[in-house]
């Protein structure tokens, strides 16, 4: 991973649930529960096709702009699941010679299958959500939170595959001068196929795997 020489502010940064420190940052996501429900009635952009790739209803739901360093989630309407998603950055913290120092930090679907989750270290981001009918999503699997600069796992159940998956850093290294000190070296789907991984250079965290 390329070193970042960067110059910026010293001091602490919360972002659900991280609390900056000298040496490592802690990630400590609060529960999904929590994940603002107003991201629904916000989403910005809604396109609704019929009987698209094999599914009766596909919407495509656009989560609001984060607060810097905050989550943003795109929440599937009523009656509607999680198919997949990503996320589009809003703004990206740099140095005052324009070299980058932030980083996606989660960009998974939520625990309950009912939305995607995305967050960047210091920036804004903005989540989006591709939804279908809830009997015809595919089932959310959350696995252990790794070791430092270890892998997690989530396999799927048997007799289903991962057809998307994601990634939740629950610590992540950055140094005194908020300047990040790790990345993400894996989010993919596991080469036996029997589910999805992650796994960063530094610190923790947990894969997500969307099974079908």
């Amino acid at each position: 991973m390329k070193k970042r020489q960067l110059a910026v502010g010293a001091g602490a940064v919360a972002l659900l649930g991280v609390t900056a420190v000298a040496g490592a940052t802690a990630v400590s996501a609060r529960p999904e529960a929590q994940v603002r429900p107003q991201a629904r009635t916000q989403a910005q952009t809604q396109a609704q096709t019929q009987a698209r790739a094999g599914y009766s209803k596909v919407q495509i739901v656009v989560g609001p702009t984060s607060e810097s360093g905050k989550d943003s989630a795109a929440v599937c309407p009523d009656g509607m699941a999680v198919l997949n998603g990503g996320f589009q950055s809003r703004s990206y913290s740099k140095s005052g010679g324009g070299e980058p120092y932030d980083a996606i930090i989660v960009d998974a679907p939520t625990k309950d299958g009912k939305g995607w989750w995305a967050q960047e270290l210091h920036g804004q981001v903005q989540a989006r959500a591709v939804c279908v009918p809830q009997g015809e999503a595919p089932q959310v699997v959350v696995g252990p939170v790794s070791g430092e600069n270890s892998d997690s796992d989530a396999y799927c159940p048997s007799g289903t595959a991962p057809v998307g998956g994601g990634f939740v850093a629950r610590s992540w290294y950055k140094n005194g001068w908020g300047e990040s000190q790790d990345d993400t070296l894996a989010n993919a789907p596991t080469a036996s196929g029997s589910g999805w991984f992650a796994r960063l250079f530094a610190g923790k965290v947990e894969a997500r795997a969307l099974c079908a």
